[in-house]
């Protein structure tokens, strides 16, 4: 594929509309939660955020590798060796990097608030910055042979860099004498976009910075982090696109090189709802100001009772409401789709069972196996408010010996007051036990949630609105789980 100019924005194949609307439904009530939020708690969630990105951004680009136990302490406690080492350690030169990395994202975030431009030479500063503890990079010469090439920090390449598709064509990058021309053009048709979604626009941005390919070396870091001005500048949260996402991320930039940025723009929209989630999410830390445990006790009451206060003034009334609604398709959906299920196994097993259950809030048995859906929510990326109970939903069906748990939950997400919910599925297959033994054994997973695999509603969501994405998510992860079951059947 030969190297193009910087193309503007163009006709969206794909609809892209609902899920731009779902995320700045999400904005508004992060934004109106923001108001209840000490200004330190806010700090702390953002310094999260972008420690994430740090540690994410160079992983992506496989820079590096970190063990998930150590990022998740990284992120939730401060950049150090000290917490690394709590959960497996790290090399002094990845945390180097890292730190660079963050340093580089906390530059740009003040030049967002202060509502700096974007222009050739921020991007040049921003090089800069990312890549400062990076001396070097692998290159190619001329004869295909591997080496070590110094890294010229915020300096345009002085030789082309293109890159081999996985279908084994050639993507051609802007040449080195066309640099600054394209860059010049890229920021003035950017400018020229200020009445285009956000997100649209971040996409557009990130997907044309990547077809010129600047630097000779992080050029999806920087990328990656001009998504972020563009999106703070707008006041929403930061994205990550994390390393569960490269191959989507890949696949969706790979689209975009063939004309169609609607899955880039989609996969954004997704990683900014779960960005949104993830800052509404209160810091499991204590005051510094409280001294003494009941000192600490009596500052997370009067938190806890003023944001129930908050919710049953706000939002979580209709939030509720919208997760009954829901439940109630969702439990409705499940006994239709079981039915068709025994049906179709009844040819090969009479004998086959189906069978659904399901409760809501108030019911105690909401609130069974809260460790579960915890470990639902883990997965699907955002930390469940479990305080109310759970609306969950659980097809069994029992064929020869076999079989095949699948749940549904719609769980509150982040603070009380925010009014989100998440939908999200699990599955799993429990094969026949021992000959002679009682012991039941351990179900077997074959469908685990991940961010793509939930939906996030917030209050003021119709139910019907939101109704097909809950039954896009359904029908994919439990044709998967039946493929599974289908295969340990013989």
């Amino acid at each position: 594929m030969r190297w193009r100019e910087v193309e503007a924005l163009p006709d969206l194949n794909g609809g892209v509309a609902a899920i731009l609307a779902s995320a700045d439904a999400l904005k508004g009530a992060w934004e109106d939660w923001l108001k209840h939020v000490p200004e330190e708690e806010f700090r702390q969630a953002r310094r999260r955020s972008l420690r994430r990105h740090a540690i994410e951004t160079g992983i992506i680009e496989r820079l590096y590798d970190v063990d998930w136990g150590v990022t998740l302490a990284l992120v939730a406690e401060g950049l150090t060796q000290e917490v690394a080492a709590r959960e497996g350690g790290i090399s002094d030169d990845t945390l180097e990097v890292i730190r660079s990395q963050y340093d580089a994202l906390e530059f740009l975030a003040d030049a967002a608030r202060g509502g700096k431009d974007l222009s050739v030479h921020f991007v040049r500063e921003l090089h800069q910055a990312i890549t400062r503890r990076q001396g070097a990079y692998g290159a190619t010469d001329t004869l295909g042979r591997a080496f070590e090439a110094p890294l010229r920090h915020g300096e345009w390449k002085r030789h082309s860099n293109h890159v081999v598709r996985p279908d084994g064509t050639l993507l051609e990058y802007t040449p080195p004498e066309h640099v600054q021309a394209q860059m010049d053009h890229l920021i003035t048709l950017y400018r020229e976009m200020e009445s285009v979604h956000p997100i649209v626009r971040a996409a557009w941005l990130h997907h044309r910075f990547i077809c010129i390919h600047p630097f000779e070396d992080g050029n999806g870091r920087v990328a990656r982090a001009l998504t972020l001005l563009v999106l703070l500048r707008d006041d929403y949260a930061p994205l990550v696109v994390d390393r569960s996402q490269r191959a989507r991320y890949i696949d969706a930039l790979d689209q975009a090189n063939d004309g169609d940025l609607a899955p880039l723009i989609r996969l954004f929209a997704r990683l900014e709802i779960g960005a949104l989630r993830f800052e509404l999410e209160a810091p499991a830390v204590l005051r510094e100001a409280a001294s003494g445990a009941a000192e600490v006790a009596r500052a997370h009451v009067d938190r806890i009772r003023a944001n129930l206060s908050k919710a049953i003034a706000g939002r979580a009334v209709p939030a509720v409401q919208l997760a009954d609604s829901l439940q109630t398709k969702v439990v409705n959906y499940l006994r239709k789709q079981g039915d068709a299920l025994r049906d179709a196994f009844s040819v090969i097993a009479p004998e086959t069972i189906v069978h659904v259950e399901h409760a809501q809030p108030p019911s105690q048995r909401s609130f069974l196996q809260r460790d579960h859906f915890r470990s639902m929510a883990s997965s699907a990326g955002f930390r469940p408010n479990l305080n109310e109970g759970v609306w969950w939903g659980r097809l069994y069906i029992e064929i020869m010996e076999y079989v095949l748990h699948f749940d549904t939950a719609i769980i509150k997400a982040g603070a009380a007051e925010a009014g989100a919910l998440v939908f999200t599925v699990w599955a799993a297959v429990s094969p026949p036990g021992e000959p002679g033994s009682n012991d039941l054994p351990e179900p077997v997973w074959v469908c685990h949630p991940t961010p793509d695999d939930s939906v996030t509603l917030v209050f003021s969501d119709a139910p019907d609105a939101r109704w097909p994405e809950i039954t896009e998510v359904i029908d994919q992860a439990l044709t998967a789980a039946v493929d599974q079951l289908g295969q340990q059947l013989g």
